[in-house]
């Protein structure tokens, strides 16, 4: 049969070619293998540069303790204090980083008690370097610090009780003695903020923090934010793994009208961690909230298996039932009593390194540092 006028008879070849692409078309049209697809991310790299600013009575030792861990398992070189803190409460200065020298090379890790100084913490660590910190709701952060520094701040040791310092602060405390910073604003202090002239400052500076700071944890959210914390640093499950430290045998409660005057006290503290909060939650609302309400039960349940794996008791203990003197906690003049962990009897090889490594509180891991990348040298004071 002949073709219509003005048609032509398509060749075998024609004829394939055209129902090749009609084909295609169609599988483009319905998800085909044909249609463009967009080119998977690239895995994220686990980060090892990291600048954590320890705050004072928020929880920072346990941050400090899974710190001491991932660095120590992988080699890398800490900025350590002469001593244990970095010169605190003056300034950072880089000076203060034992084996510090200007074109020597930057460090991996900084994470031990210091005023923050940003422009002398880049002298020491990589321009690439994640910033991080902590924060606390500041009443409760106060009422530690009132047990915890009552020796060391004048404003603490001469009021009677928290209820008599409360009822009259200005009776107590007295600004620029030496010890009184750990009395007002503590968390504002570490931060390395200067004192407002004016509250409509106080915004602004807050923002340039931020910056600084992409990430801020809240200790009332302790588990939620190493979740966040672990997937910011590309990190594995198990990295952020850890004991609470420095925790208290008992602590006051606090009513209503307390909350609200140690707020009052400590407003530039609780300006700060208000900022944070509100950042703290949209990074978890980008996270998704279901998703970080699981993988926080998640790290709850595998912290239990350890603490019955590891520990005596199964929980913290007063510091004269430990009878490694490594493992016991530093115990404040004056303070409430700070509880560690006691092992559990019959761990051996690399458990018994394991468990003690998480049970290790952070004086006694920062010698163990200091004679890891240092060895025998004295540790002088600086």
């Amino acid at each position: 049969m002949k073709p219509p006028p003005g048609c032509r008879r398509l060749s075998p070849l024609g004829a394939a070619l055209g129902a090749f692409i009609a084909l295609s078309f169609t599988l483009g049209l319905l998800g085909g293998p044909f249609r463009h697809r967009a080119a998977p991310s690239p895995p994220c790299r686990p980060r090892s540069h990291l600048v954590f600013l320890k705050t004072h009575k928020t929880g920072g030792s346990s941050v400090l303790n899974l710190l001491a861990r991932f660095g120590e398992a992988r080699r890398l070189r800490f900025a350590l204090p002469r001593r244990y803190q970095f010169g605190y409460p003056a300034a950072f200065r880089a000076e203060r980083v034992r084996g510090f020298a200007p074109g020597a090379g930057s460090f991996d890790i900084i994470c031990h008690h210091m005023r923050f100084n940003l422009s002398e913490v880049q002298r020491v660590m990589p321009n690439d370097s994640f910033y991080f910190s902590i924060v606390r709701d500041p009443a409760l952060a106060a009422e530690s610090a009132f047990s915890y520094f009552r020796a060391a701040a004048p404003a603490f040791r001469s009021a009677p009780s928290l209820g008599a310092f409360l009822a009259a602060p200005w009776r107590y405390f007295r600004a620029g003695l030496r010890g009184n910073h750990y009395a007002r604003n503590l968390q504002w202090f570490d931060f390395g903020l200067p004192e407002p002239a004016h509250p409509a400052q106080v915004p602004a500076l807050l923002a340039e923090l931020g910056r600084v700071f992409p990430l801020v944890l809240l200790a009332e959210r302790f588990d939620e934010s190493l979740v966040l914390l672990r997937h910011r640093l590309c990190w594995p499950r198990d990295a952020v793994d850890l004991f609470p430290h420095n925790s208290r045998g008992s602590s006051r409660n606090l009513s209503a009208e307390q909350l609200r005057r140690l707020r009052a006290w400590n407003s530039l503290d609780w300006a700060l961690y208000s900022h944070f909060n509100r950042s703290f939650w949209r990074e978890a609302e980008r996270f998704g909230l279901e998703r970080l309400r699981s993988e926080a039960a998640e790290l709850r349940r595998r912290r239990g298996a350890l603490a019955g794996r590891c520990l005596r008791g199964g929980s913290p203990v007063p510091a004269a039932e430990i009878a490694e003197r490594g493992l016991r906690p530093f115990q404040p003049p004056g303070a409430g009593a700070i509880l560690g962990f006691a092992l559990r009897p019959g761990l051996r090889g690399e458990e018994r390194e394991l468990c003690r490594r998480l049970a290790m509180p952070e004086l006694p891991y920062k010698d163990l540092l200091d004679s890891i990348q240092f060895g025998d040298k004295t540790n002088t004071s600086g």
